[in-house]
């Protein structure tokens, strides 16, 4: 199962590649959805406070402890009962505003890392959702195995951009806002461009 992060302004596009690619086509998932916007057509979890740090990385420790992972199914699981998958377990979590929960400069918190580390273990893909690669905490974008990066400003944001793939932060400056262009980085950090009426490519699971 794979990471992916997903990056972009707001009203670039983020939202509506998120549903198109990933939650419309997995029915066993959660979003984690801090400013309560994706509606009753997705399983969702709305924090409760999201404007006070410390209460909110013990709420999402709490949340990956008897939420997350009591619907997650692991290898070791699946093996000791013969091979056979669990109905309904948790297939994808998409985590937006993801840096409310592991912002920039901060340790990540115990929980997020742990479900990161074991994600594959796991058989659970995650999303994270962020504006701007500088509020995101650097570990997300490091262990990422694919990020879709929409226009970016600023030289900072640029600046940690360029360090996927040597020039990449020029053409990231120069897609167009107006007709939702991004960039794909695969796990080589090599990448195309795509609009999202052009989304002639699966993500791997």
């Amino acid at each position: 199962m794979s990471r992916y992060v997903v990056i972009g302004l707001q009203g670039g596009g983020k939202t509506y590649l998120t549903k198109k690619l990933f939650l419309d086509k997995e029915p066993n998932h959660l979003v984690i959805d801090p400013n309560d916007e994706y509606g009753d057509s997705y399983t969702r979890y709305v924090p409760r406070f999201t404007d006070e740090y410390e209460k909110l990385r013990e709420e999402i420790r709490y949340v990956c402890k008897k939420l997350i992972l009591p619907n997650t199914w692991s290898l070791e699981q699946m093996a000791g009962h013969k091979g056979k998958d669990k109905k309904n377990r948790l297939k994808l979590l998409v985590i937006d505003e993801a840096d409310l929960i592991a912002p920039a400069r901060t340790n990540i918190n115990a929980a997020l890392r742990n479900l990161v580390v074991k994600s594959r273990h796991l058989r659970l893909t995650i999303v994270f959702i962020s504006r701007r690669p500088t509020d995101l905490n650097a570990y997300l974008m490091d262990t990422a195995d694919y990020l879709f990066v929409f226009k970016q400003v600023g030289y900072n944001s640029l600046r940690v951009l360029r360090a996927l793939k040597v020039d990449s932060d020029k053409e990231i400056k120069a897609l167009d806002y107006a007709k939702h262009e991004f960039l794909f980085f695969d796990r080589e950090r090599a990448y195309r461009k795509y609009t999202l009426d052009t989304l002639d490519f699966t993500p791997e699971p």
